[in-house]
């Protein structure tokens, strides 16, 4: 089996071949250029001082009388002296002698090379490659004017060898390469820098490991139950599975693909994920309705280096988490009622048994037919006039618990309940309930006295939900507070009652109010009807 290249190595292999491609490419322009720019240089050198020895009054007057004093050689030589790049400056007259020399031998000689004849004869100015008497050179020539006559009586040969500007271009070339080398090395350095921190980032994993861990992350979170959702600190959705869209109801409606990248606003515009975000404080145990689904939330933010950079929520829907509560909590108050009824039932054997014992036969029968009236009436209620089942339940145990209690706990005659109000759960009905019972038998006292009244109406308009004790009431300085989360005034993990249930009230956009005469009455009014735009 072929052995798959680490990606580091492929990374620093990459990054060394653009780097040595690049300067390749740089080194033949740069070299070219310069090359170019060396010799030119030296062309515009020879030709310049061709010129300006040509129009020296000193050349011209002294070449003029053929140069009797010898002026011109020291003049040449001095100019020498002060000029880069220079080899040599000859002054020629129209008859080819030359006047000045680099070697004083060849001064009164003629001129040497065969590239003199277009400015000797037709008095050009140019620039020529020729091989003279000092070897190959680059020369540039300019007649020399007798300013009076107009007539011209000589020229100047500017060089410089071709060997000087080759040995400048070599020189450049080595600069070229050495650049070059410290280019490459530093290339060939950030290569592995760069390989060695990319390899880090990663977590020291190679591509294919990483993509068999993203296919894995992606199966684990498709395959958990709840639902999933995290946003950027953009608030752009960066992920979601399929049982978020399964819960949200989104699974026919919208593609996963065309929800990721999107504001989180724009596909959920209730949701709270953009808070978290602002603030950077995590929400537990949160419930929200979402396309009329109530759903339990946790909403935490992703935090990096102190910074908010993301929100993930996980949820699922209440439904659920009510039927796995209520089945494994199920026994228990199974359990319960079962005891409570049998410790009452107890009690009233003894009762009938001490009257028999006793000979009471006709109050054995009239407390025997007041019992099965009370049951009567209870399970007539219950049955007949509160068709939820899970309200009749929630009802019948709180009824035998408060009798357990030695409380009477009664229910109105008058109660009624066919159906809920739009888009309301049973289970948020027994909420409401449960809680406000439970806190009632909280309040009263047990010695036979505690009294609760519960009335439970529903009509075409509202839901009325009515519970009464007898109670000490509330204290003025908690009635602010009761319905804050976490609030009481008991000891343990209590709090969380009439928060519950107030969140529910305004969820339908119903009225809850409470009166302290003589103990708490509690009055709440539901809509039958509720409003789209609440959703």
């Amino acid at each position: 089996m072929k052995k798959t290249m680490k990606l580091q190595t492929k990374i620093t292999l990459l990054v060394i071949t653009v780097v040595c491609v690049s300067i390749s490419i740089i080194i033949f322009f740069v070299a070219s250029w310069m090359t170019g720019n060396i010799e030119n240089k030296a062309r515009t050198n020879i030709m310049n001082v061709a010129e300006m020895v040509a129009h020296s009054n000193e050349i011209v007057d002294s070449l003029k009388i053929k140069d009797p004093n010898k002026k011109i050689g020291p003049y040449v030589n001095m100019q020498l002296k002060s000029l880069d790049q220079i080899e040599y400056i000859i002054v020629v007259d129209m008859d080819g002698i030359r006047y000045s020399h680099p070697n004083p031998d060849m001064i009164g000689k003629k001129f040497v090379g065969g590239d003199e004849d277009r400015v000797a004869h037709k008095g050009e100015t140019y620039i020529s490659e020729a091989t003279g008497t000092l070897g190959k050179a680059l020369r540039a020539f300019a007649p020399i004017y007798d300013p009076v006559s107009k007539q011209e009586i000589g020229f100047v040969s500017v060089g410089t060898l071709t060997h000087s500007i080759e040995t400048a271009k070599h020189t450049a070339i080595i600069y070229i390469v050495l650049i070059t080398i410290g280019g490459l090395t530093a290339g060939i350095v950030g290569a592995f820098l760069l390989a060695n921190s990319i390899k880090k980032t990663l977590l020291g994993l190679e591509p294919e490991e990483i993509t068999r861990l993203y296919n894995e992350k992606m199966g684990i979170i498709d395959a958990i139950h709840e639902g999933l959702m995290a946003v950027d600190q953009l608030g752009r959705i960066t992920l979601i599975n399929d049982s978020a869209l399964s819960i949200l109801h989104f699974e026919d409606k919208i593609n996963k693909n065309d929800i990721i990248g999107k504001n989180i606003e724009e596909v959920i515009p209730n949701t709270r994920m953009n808070t978290v975000l602002e603030t950077g404080k995590s929400e537990f145990e949160e419930e929200q309705r979402i396309n009329n689904t109530i759903i339990m939330t946790n909403r935490i933010p992703i935090i990096n280096r102190g910074k908010v950079v993301g929100v993930i929520a996980s949820f699922r829907d209440k439904t659920d988490v009510t039927k796995m509560a209520e089945e494994l909590t199920g026994a228990k108050k199974m359990a319960w009622s079962l005891r409570a009824q049998n410790h009452e039932f107890m009690n009233r054997l003894h009762t009938i048994s001490g009257l028999i014992q006793l000979e009471e036969y006709d109050e054995a029968l009239q407390f025997i037919s007041d019992i099965a009236k009370v049951r009567s009436n209870i399970s007539n209620i219950l049955n007949e006039k509160i068709k939820n089942a899970s309200l009749s339940a929630l009802l019948l145990s709180k009824y035998n618990k408060a009798e357990e209690s030695r409380v009477k706990l009664k229910i109105d005659e008058d109660s009624k309940l066919i159906k809920l109000p739009s888009h309301m759960t049973s289970e948020e009905v027994v909420s409401i309930v449960g809680n406000l019972i439970e806190n009632s038998l909280d309040e009263v006292k047990n010695d036979g006295t505690g009294l609760i009244y519960v009335k439970i109406v529903e009509n075409e308009s509202f839901l009325n939900i009515i519970v009464k004790d007898n109670g000490g009431g509330i204290p003025l300085e908690y009635r602010e507070k009761i319905y804050e989360q976490g609030f009481s005034t008991k000891d343990g993990q209590r709090g969380h009652g009439m928060y519950i249930v107030k969140k529910i009230v305004d969820e339908y956009n119903g009225i809850i109010t409470f009166d302290v005469e003589g103990g708490v009455s509690w009055n709440i009014t539901i809509p039958m009807t509720r409003s789209e735009n609440l959703d």
